[in-house]
């Protein structure tokens, strides 16, 4: 039975067949807003699921924040929501603020290596940090994921990684000539006026979907135009429109 850790965001855990699971890295991309608050909620819902499996209650989550993104206010709300301490929550959220490549590259095999009692790894901006290596292209990208997965492979850990795109960027992979390993699994998400979009790419065990999120409408607050020198007459025709 696959024991699964859940998003937060109930159409993203339908899509992934119920949400994140071990053994397999998770690469999102889309706007960062939706998907920092994503990397944040499930920050939360991860230590109910993975402390019932850890008795010691020392499971930690490991949070690397390459472009300033995690925001322990909304994990606190998050946690109360989830009836849980919040204090608590945040002392098993291990925060790393890294900036470039080497950076990342020295916390995986100086630090995160010899950390235990961690089962969850996130990356917030993973492309931001390639910005000032040599690694351009996404094929190199992804073979450096792919060692970063290497050097943590004792511990296991679900790895989820955030790629932001702007509002200006066109999304433009084709998974079949990039050389991915089969535990990869790719989810664009794309956010509409109307609608969150959320496209699974690729998984080793699901075929390609597609799901939406409808926002909710704000309804029309009735304006009135107050002018300067407004009649009485015009005060009475705006009472009768807002009954």
């Amino acid at each position: 039975m696959v024991n699964f850790i859940s998003s937060g965001d109930n159409t993203l855990d339908e899509l992934l067949g119920g949400g994140f699971q071990k053994d397999l890295t998770y690469l999102l991309f889309g706007d960062k807003r939706v998907t920092s608050n994503i990397l944040l909620k499930t920050a939360v819902k991860a230590q109910i699921s993975l402390d019932s499996s850890n008795p010691s209650g020392k499971t930690k989550v490991v949070f690397i924040d390459g472009n300033n993104r995690f925001n322990p206010n909304k994990v606190s709300k998050y946690a109360v929501t989830q009836k849980l301490s919040p204090t608590k929550v945040l002392e098993n959220i291990i925060i790393a603020c890294v900036g470039t490549y080497d950076q990342m590259i020295e916390l995986f095999e100086n630090r995160l290596a010899k950390l235990e009692h961690f089962k969850m790894v996130m990356v917030s901006g993973i492309n931001i940090l390639f910005q000032s290596s040599e690694k351009k292209t996404l094929e190199e990208q992804i073979q450096v994921i792919e060692g970063l997965n290497e050097i943590l492979i004792k511990s296991a850990p679900i790895f989820i990684l955030t790629h932001p795109l702007s509002k200006d960027t066109t999304f433009n992979i084709e998974s079949d000539k990039v050389p991915f390993s089969s535990k990869f699994v790719l989810v664009l998400i794309n956010d509409g006026e109307r609608y969150i979009e959320y496209i699974l790419i690729k998984h080793p065990d699901l075929p390609e979907d597609r799901r939406l999120r409808w926002k909710p409408r704000n309804p029309k607050r009735l304006t009135l135009k107050r002018t300067k020198n407004a009649t009485i007459d015009c005060w009475f025709n705006l009472d009768d429109e807002a009954h």
